[in-house]
């Protein structure tokens, strides 16, 4: 029963819809069928046999009065079942007699009114009945055609349309059926899940750029704070006079490098602004110096905030392809969140497996927070009590993500830990 329901629901509109027509010119012709033979029956019933007819006898007697009598005959019937001495009775009695013999065709006349108004009645019913069960069967068909096979899918279609127009792409048009408004609403939902998917993509971009936008005030804070301790460092070397020619020159390096930095940040805002995708700028780099000269800053940072940087590092004198300045960036980010709940200590880990640079971050502090660990993606993360927006965990999560890398947070025994790889 289920195979045939469904079978039936895959006929084409053109194969239901012929069906439809015979099924129901079918039904009305044996309909109409019935009619005009329940219709002759009666009208037969109604009339004498048509093989009879009437005699008519028309009598004048000697005193004025007249009489008539009628009798039904048939073809070849003997007269001696009549009254036939009456016929020939020549009596005083009668004077005269008339007689007339009618046929059964033009018997209706002598129907009674309501025969006679049956009898008519019966002839216009067997006229009009097929004419009136064909509209009935077209008003009939048009109907079960369009409820059966057109209401729901136009319904589910325009509800789609609506939700469209309303921006709203989160629904799914479901409609089982295998004819060809089927096979419509099954394209349309494909449309719909690619115009979402095309939505989410320019959201997500928007949300990126957005938040690549506003990094760059975030991020300008670490490169200062790095330009500000160095300066600070060699004016007290300096003014002191126990800083060495060596160093000095060691520190307007550092300097150097920490302005190009923040030129290629505010650089990095022009290319987004100009709607260019960002795009990793690889150069080939030692990996066991670039995690040198980074730590080298780090220092610096924690060091201002008391905090003593740990670092670990197993890495070969092997050349990697990474973009130093988003490596920057991003260990900036998470280093500066980590001394901001860090107790004492921050330990910080480097090892290349293959092509995967992995780093880990870890303090001694509180760890996450749940609301933390259960975000996912480049959203904002909960302002702090200090008002401190968290941002640089997001922006470094999609700095590794353009690096083709991952970022995870966790927590430890110790305290909070953020590993992230890049591809090398």
């Amino acid at each position: 029963m289920e195979a045939m329901k469904k079978k039936w629901n895959s006929l084409s509109l053109r194969r239901f819809l012929v069906l439809t027509v015979l099924l129901s010119v079918g039904i009305v012709v044996l309909l109409s069928a019935l009619i005009i033979g329940g219709c002759a029956a009666f009208r037969h019933w109604l009339l004498p046999e048509p093989d009879a007819l009437y005699l008519t006898i028309e009598e004048t007697r000697s005193d004025g009065t007249t009489g008539k009598s009628s009798y039904l005959l048939k073809f070849g019937e003997e007269l001696s079942s009549l009254p036939y001495s009456r016929i020939k009775d020549v009596t005083d009695g009668v004077i005269q007699n008339r007689y007339s013999v009618q046929r059964l065709e033009q018997g209706v006349e002598s129907l009674t009114p309501k025969r006679k108004l049956a009898y008519q009645a019966c002839g216009i019913i067997m006229f009009a009945a097929p004419a009136i069960l064909a509209f009935a069967a077209i008003f009939l068909c048009s109907m079960f055609f369009y409820r059966y096979k057109l209401k729901k899918p136009l319904f589910l279609l325009a509800d789609a349309a609506r939700k469209i127009a309303e921006q709203n792409l989160d629904f799914e048009i479901v409609y089982a059926c295998g004819d060809e408004m089927g096979e419509l609403c099954r394209s349309f939902d494909k449309m719909r899940a690619v115009l979402y998917e095309n939505h989410k993509a320019m959201w997500n971009m928007f949300e990126e750029r957005r938040l690549m936008q506003a990094s760059v005030a975030h991020d300008l804070r670490n490169p200062i704070a790095i330009i500000e301790g160095y300066a600070e460092y060699l004016e007290t070397g300096l003014k002191n006079g126990n800083i060495s020619q060596e160093k000095t020159a060691h520190i307007v390096k550092k300097l150097g490098v920490a302005a190009k930095r923040l030129e290629q940040y505010t650089e990095s805002v022009r290319r987004l602004n100009q709607s260019e995708e960002m795009q990793p700028d690889r150069v080939t780099v030692s990996a066991k110096k670039l995690a040198h000269d980074i730590t080298e800053d780090l220092a610096l940072l924690t060091k201002q905030s008391g905090i003593t940087l740990r670092v670990t590092e197993d890495l070969p004198q092997q050349e990697i392809q990474v973009d130093t300045v988003l490596l920057h960036r991003i260990l900036e980010n998470i280093v500066n969140n980590a001394r901001r709940y860090a107790r004492q200590e921050i330990e910080l880990a480097f090892s290349l497996t293959g092509r995967v640079l992995m780093v880990t971050v870890t303090d001694d502090g509180a760890g996450f927070p749940p609301e933390v660990l259960n975000r996912t993606g480049n959203t904002l993360l909960i302002a702090g009590k200090d008002g401190h927006m968290g941002i640089g965990l997001p922006i470094s999560r999609l700095l590794c993500e353009k690096h083709g890398g991952s970022l995870e947070l966790s927590n430890v025994a110790g305290g909070a830990c953020v590993k992230f790889s890049l591809l090398v």
